[in-house]
């Protein structure tokens, strides 16, 4: 019996009759092989009940239709005051998570809420902001390929930890308006701890209140001496009475998180995948995978491997009947984007990696709805900027098999956890 196999239960109802008492998987807390996980749950249903760490139960959505129908039900909401096993206190504080979905940020409010701590965000992040830092963004990748082409010829660079890693806390940490280098790394070093499955209880707590009393020195520090940066901005929501004090820290938090994380692993699993389909990257390198194949490669690399392999959670207000299912009121969903990336109802051949497809971007790395995240088209620039010219200074050489490498460890975070390589100038 695989490990995949070993996480189902032997009594396997009819799907009428799926019962969060009884769940039917397990998910794995570490996140070892999320496409593998994805095609078990597949094999059962559409919504399936499963388990996750300390007995916390959910259901785990694997097509995109019924991602899609949950997303923008009226009946199903995003803030943690609808969870019933949370507000019964039998979720535990030290929950992997628990500080991201119940932090109060736009990514756990609805309607009226949703929409007022959206707004100065969505503000920050239109297409034409965006585009304007593609001048900042490919200096810090031309400085970044600069000290890769210092390392000595021949000798192994973990491409996570140096080039994937260092544009986009950089650049997260110049629109927060945080020049101190060492908080820019102490910020990024607890954020890791805080997502990480195997992070033991106490050090992730201690994470967690290390974050926030960055964000607190940061915005007395800008309080003091504003500026054009996006922290400055948000306290001018708070002054105007559009925000708490724990609005303003948590949003600084949450555009952390989604800020850096997301983006380094974008980088390096699509490194990976061209690294493991050399016929796909020369294709892409000579131009017959379309006219834009970086954006290709960027697209298949959010469906095929999505950054957040799992998104939790919404919550249903009152009884939500979808596909013969009926979601109780109070009882969480979980959408396996790692899954839904891989429906074979919307994707052909969705196991095989091919950045000429057409449909990639029907993909729900980034959700759906009203929830659609804000930061998806700087995370899109700063890969399409990021990949090309790593590829047009460098050959890339796996230093060892890059898929027997071992995974970040999270129940949602879906990247190797290095990505050692070898690289050569090219002539």
């Amino acid at each position: 019996m695989t490990d995949i196999d070993s996480r189902l239960t032997d009594d396997i109802p009819a799907p009428h009759e799926l019962d969060l008492g009884r769940p039917l998987y397990r998910l794995d807390p570490l996140g070892r092989d999320f496409a593998a996980e994805g095609r078990a749950l597949q094999g059962i249903g559409t919504l399936v009940p499963v388990e996750l760490p300390d007995r916390v139960t959910a259901w785990a959505v694997t097509r995109r239709r019924v991602a899609d129908q949950l997303l923008t039900h009226p009946d199903m909401r995003k803030n943690p005051r609808h969870w019933r096993a949370y507000q019964d206190g039998l979720v535990p504080a030290t929950w992997p998570l628990l500080q991201l979905i119940t932090t109060p940020t736009m990514l756990i409010m609805d309607g009226a809420d949703h929409t007022r701590l959206r707004k100065p965000i969505q503000t920050a992040f239109t297409t034409r902001r965006v585009e304007a830092l593609r001048p900042r963004i490919e200096e810090i990748v031309d400085e970044q390929l600069d000290a890769l082409a210092a390392a000595e010829p021949g000798s192994v660079v973990d491409l996570r930890n140096t080039f994937a890693f260092q544009l986009p806390v950089t650049v997260i940490c110049e629109l927060y308006g945080l020049e101190d280098l060492e908080a820019r790394r102490q910020l990024a070093v607890d954020s890791n701890l805080l997502l990480s499955g195997a992070t033991p209880p106490d050090e992730r707590l201690a994470a967690e209140a290390s974050i926030f009393g960055s964000m607190a020195q940061l915005i007395a520090a800008k309080r003091k001496q504003p500026g054009t940066d996006l922290t400055s901005a948000l306290i001018t929501e708070f002054d105007a009475g559009h925000m708490s004090e724990e609005e303003l820290a948590g949003t600084l938090f949450l555009m952390l998180l989604a800020g850096h994380e997301t983006t380094q692993d974008l980088i390096c699993n699509a490194v990976q995948r061209l690294a493991e389909h050399p016929e796909q990257l020369a294709r892409v390198l000579d131009g017959a995978s379309g006219q834009d194949p970086w954006h290709g490669v960027v697209e298949e690399s959010l469906r095929f491997d999505p950054p957040a392999a799992t998104t939790m959670f919404l919550y249903a207000e009152r009884d939500v009947d979808v596909e013969g299912v009926t979601i109780r009121a109070g009882e969480p969903v979980l959408l396996h984007i790692a899954a839904i990336g891989r429906d074979d109802n919307v994707f052909a051949d969705p196991d095989t990696f091919l950045p000429d497809r057409r449909n990639a971007h029907q993909h729900r790395a980034f959700s759906h709805g009203p929830h659609h995240c804000l930061g998806a088209p700087l995370a899109r620039l700063e890969a399409r900027v990021a990949l090309p010219a790593l590829y047009e200074r460098f050959i890339v050489t796996p230093a060892e098999p890059l898929g027997d490498i071992e995974r970040v460890g999270s129940m949602s975070t879906n990247g190797p956890a290095r990505l050692p390589v070898r690289l050569t100038a090219r002539s």
